[in-house]
């Protein structure tokens, strides 16, 4: 798939496609909850995929080709993550909550008519961290389709000094993805704020669960992620 944008920081981004393949495809990863993704992905055709900001690195690699629509921030480490996930065949708009977001958000909202599924790490781009924003609220209230809320946990990892301490899993041990319960968006304008509410609750769970319970939901999830060729967007299928 193409860029809508133009392609900026091709080295930088290609040699982190690279470091996410390389290091990731040798995680154990499993998912938990998945079915959840595709019964909703069955009844709405889309969904809008929501996470914090920590986990961009290792759920990019589970975006691969996959037809999925993301939105990165405009300055440099956005513009290296957008050339990245390029690479990696996700199609990218830039936008933030700062600099050219609505522009950013009215293209995700043409993607996702088209039939991809947006990806948004909802305390981004500069936080406050494991704070939602009302932008996956007000976008899948315009498209009305779910929230998909994903959270992440690595048997060993690293975390970077970044505003979200952003982690780095190690590429050895084990390693899940929490699928939580779709949320379902508002009708009107006045209900996004208790959507993103609802939001943030789920995903703060989802995070909780993860990490408190990593081994146990590794042993009971499957190694075929929902985001496979049946995916999480009708636009595979």
């Amino acid at each position: 798939m193409e860029s809508t944008t133009s392609s900026t920081y091709p080295i930088a981004g290609k040699t982190l496609s690279v470091l996410i393949r390389s290091l990731f495809s040798a995680m154990d990863l499993r998912w938990w909850g998945g079915q959840r993704a595709i019964d909703a992905l069955r009844e709405h055709g889309n969904l809008v995929i929501t996470f914090w900001h920590e986990w961009v690195l290792p759920l990019s690699f589970t975006l691969e080709s996959n037809g999925f629509a993301a939105i990165t921030s405009e300055h440099h480490d956005g513009a290296r993550l957008g050339a990245a996930l390029r690479n990696l065949d996700v199609v990218t708009v830039h936008g933030s909550s700062s600099r050219g977001g609505i522009l950013g958000f009215q293209k995700l909202e043409a993607l996702a008519r088209e039939g991809l599924s947006p990806v948004i790490s909802v305390d981004g781009p500069k936080g406050p961290p494991r704070k939602a924003k009302q932008g996956a609220a007000a976008l899948a209230r315009r498209l009305q389709i779910p929230m998909m809320p994903l959270a992440f946990a690595a048997e060993y990892s690293i975390r970077f000094k970044t505003w979200d301490r952003m982690i780095l899993p190690a590429p050895w041990g084990k390693a899940v993805v929490v699928v939580a319960d779709p949320v379902m968006p508002a009708t009107d304008r006045s209900g996004d704020e208790q959507a993103t509410l609802c939001l943030q609750q789920s995903l703060n769970e989802a995070t909780e669960l993860a990490g408190g319970q990593l081994h146990q939901l590794w042993q009971q999830g499957t190694g075929t992620s929902p985001v496979g060729l049946s995916g999480l967007t009708s636009a595979t299928r």
